[in-house]
């Protein structure tokens, strides 16, 4: 079977660094700049479900 070694990057947006690990995989058609929107994306959901919960 053919691994390859996870490649790792950081992204600094605002106050918050997101370490990213990435590897390729079969089947995978993924970007990079695809998974950080995508956790980007869910981080700031997750702060906006906090914040409207907290406020109440």
């Amino acid at each position: 079977m053919n691994q390859s070694h996870p490649a790792s990057s950081i992204h600094k947006i605002g106050r918050v660094t997101y370490h990213v690990f990435s590897a390729a995989g079969t089947g995978k058609t993924e970007s990079l700049e695809k998974k950080i929107e995508k956790l980007i994306q869910k981080e700031i959901r997750k702060t906006a479900e906090e914040q409207r919960f907290s406020v109440e």
